[in-house]
């Protein structure tokens, strides 16, 4: 049976239906956000390359890690908004937080995906001046500057908001822990790491927000509309009840 709640007098909020979509979304967006970098990372042919020499010898595959690379960044907002919906008290300034450092990430990875894309041409032009141009473009210090904080902030913004969920209370310490440990090594350990050392980082990352993400789909509708919002329901239940004055 549909359940109603007024929001505004005269007005109805169908909650089983625009609100359901919602939960959804954001659960498959904690999964697929994590998930899709696990193939972008096996098809990225970058590693070790230069964009030049990888979109001559592999055009398609850097075009698909392009592709990978904007779909997981456009999936990291909805898995953003899941995460603040379910910790608007207990953990609400980390998920705050968490969330700016996320989206300055998922902004940096569509960007990545963005460079894939046009590089991906400079198979069609001269050689030397394709690769004269790389050299200047890597060695632009201010694109370098942004490009790295930019994506060392979506380390930074998946810890915090996993710690956020833990504190929450939707998921145990296990998971921040796990993400937390993964950040701090693939910014301590060298570069020249064997690659099943990053491909399974990113299945670790994987686990958990795709964990997070199950949770979220299977919740209920009231789970999804109490969890961590009970108290400001009740108080905006007080105001709007009516008062007796002598």
């Amino acid at each position: 049976m549909e359940r109603t709640v007024n929001s505004r007098p005269g007005q109805t909020d169908r909650v089983p239906g625009v609100r359901r979509i919602r939960r959804i979304t954001t659960g498959l967006g904690m999964i697929g956000f994590t998930v899709l970098l696990i193939p972008q990372g096996i098809v990225d042919p970058t590693d070790g390359s230069s964009f030049r020499d990888a979109a001559v010898g592999q055009p398609g595959a850097i075009y698909v890690s392009g592709l990978l690379l904007l779909a997981s960044a456009l999936l990291t907002f909805p898995a953003i908004c899941g995460i603040l919906h379910q910790a608007r008290d207990r953990g609400a300034l980390v998920a705050d937080i968490g969330a700016v450092f996320a989206g300055l990430g998922a902004l940096g990875h569509a960007a990545l995906g963005i460079i894939y894309l046009i590089m991906r041409s400079l198979a069609g032009g001269d050689a030397t001046a394709m690769r004269t141009f790389e050299e200047r473009f890597n060695s632009d210090v201010p694109v370098g500057v942004v490009g790295l904080t930019l994506l060392l902030s979506f380390g930074i913004g998946i810890a915090l908001l996993a710690w956020a969920a833990w504190r929450a209370g939707i998921i145990g310490v296990w998971g921040p822990a796990v993400i937390t440990a993964v950040v701090v090594a693939h910014n301590v350990l060298p570069e020249d790491v064997p690659s099943a050392v990053p491909a399974t980082a990113l299945g670790l990352i994987a686990v958990v927000f795709g964990w997070l993400g199950v949770r979220t789909i299977r919740l209920s509708d009231a789970e999804w509309e109490v969890h961590s919002g009970a108290a400001s329901t009740i108080a905006g239940d007080r105001l709007k009840a009516p008062t007796h004055q002598p």
